[in-house]
């Protein structure tokens, strides 16, 4: 007895149903083109009568691209922080938006790692990027488009990058304590190596000769991921460490979750904030922000903007359309409870 094949449901059989071409059956599906709303509804309404489910895999070798974005985000703490969030929010968006999916890599690599090639992307967005970062030249060897949140070495002068401007936030974070009376400022920095880490030490360093005030290169603490499990840990022993040589007045965290760790450590010294202590973190959830006790004074970097605007570079780089070298995304200073004027 012989058994009669299962048809399998194509896009020329969707395409024969809706009447129009197989290019328009591909475009509602992969969003690359607008379609009216007209026969994006005929193409939906025919594919779920004929019970087609559009083939990614099939497709991808059709098109000889994966229609998949790589998001590089190597963090320390297991848990994802706001600004973490808010990025992969943006990125999701806009690829979603352009017929893109997201693989989300949280893998810390180095120059011996053997994931680069593995991963099944037409593209990169990569945070936290570092000086002479190897990733960045593992990436240009595979010819493989990527773009950074982040910026890069100074003397990468061709590499695309989404960013604030790190070193002028820190510089108003700096300059608006020394304002409110504050010289002993302890800055609990980034990883050292990292782009942003310099940056910000920069900035620092150009509020205190605004004010010919001498600075203390030793007031500025390097993350270290060796040593501390999460970023709250880094905060907490870190303050801890350095009140033991020097009452500082201020301390600038790298982000809430270091905040946080601060605030932890204040309550075991006895130390009020913003009474003895005051404090910024140079990042903003606003939910983390407004439920410590003190209210904190965070720098808002608008990441779910840095997120969408990085995807935008990069899926014009693959599309081959026109995308600027560098996007500046401006931060905010938000002031709330956690800083006290000590004129």
């Amino acid at each position: 007895m012989q058994c009669k094949g299962v048809h399998m449901v194509t896009i020329d059989d969707v395409a024969r149903k809706s009447g129009v071409s197989k290019g328009t059956v591909s475009n509602v599906f992969s969003k690359k083109r607008p379609i009216s709303a007209e026969v994006t509804e005929r193409v939906i309404n025919a594919a779920k009568e004929l019970n087609y489910v559009p083939n990614h895999i099939a497709r991808s070798l059709a098109i000889k691209k994966t229609m998949i974005i790589g998001l590089k985000m190597p963090t320390l703490d297991f848990e994802l922080g706001s600004f973490d969030l808010k990025v992969i929010n943006g990125v999701v968006r806009k690829c979603t938006e352009n017929g893109y999916r997201v693989l989300l890599d949280r893998n810390f690599e180095n120059e011996n790692s053997s994931l680069y090639s593995r991963d099944p992307v037409d593209g990169v967005i990569l945070l936290n990027p570092k000086d002479n970062d190897p990733r960045i030249e593992q990436y240009q060897n595979f010819n493989l488009p990527f773009v950074l949140i982040g910026s890069p070495s100074k003397d990468d002068d061709e590499i695309k990058f989404v960013d604030n401007n790190n070193t002028e936030i820190v510089k108003q974070v700096g300059e608006y304590l020394i304002e409110n009376g504050h010289q002993d400022i302890l800055f609990l920095n980034a990883e050292k190596g990292m782009t942003v880490a310099e940056d910000r030490k920069v900035g620092l360093r150009q509020a205190f000769e605004n004010y010919n005030l001498p600075f203390v290169e030793e007031s500025v603490v390097y993350n270290d991921i060796e040593k501390y499990t999460n970023a709250s840990d880094f905060g907490f022993y870190s303050l801890l460490e350095a009140y033991k040589n020097n009452n500082f007045t201020a301390v600038i965290a790298d982000t809430d979750r270091v905040a946080l760790g601060v605030l932890r450590a204040a309550r075991e010294l006895g130390i009020e904030v913003p009474d003895d202590l005051s404090l910024i973190a140079l990042s903003n959830s606003e939910t983390l922000a407004l439920e410590t006790t003190p209210k904190l004074t965070s720098i808002e970097l608008f990441p779910e903007r840095l997120g969408e605007e990085a995807a935008e570079v990069l899926i014009n780089v693959l599309t081959e359309q026109l995308a600027p070298k560098q996007k500046m995304i401006p931060a905010k200073l938000v002031i709330r409870d956690s800083c006290k004027n000590l004129n």
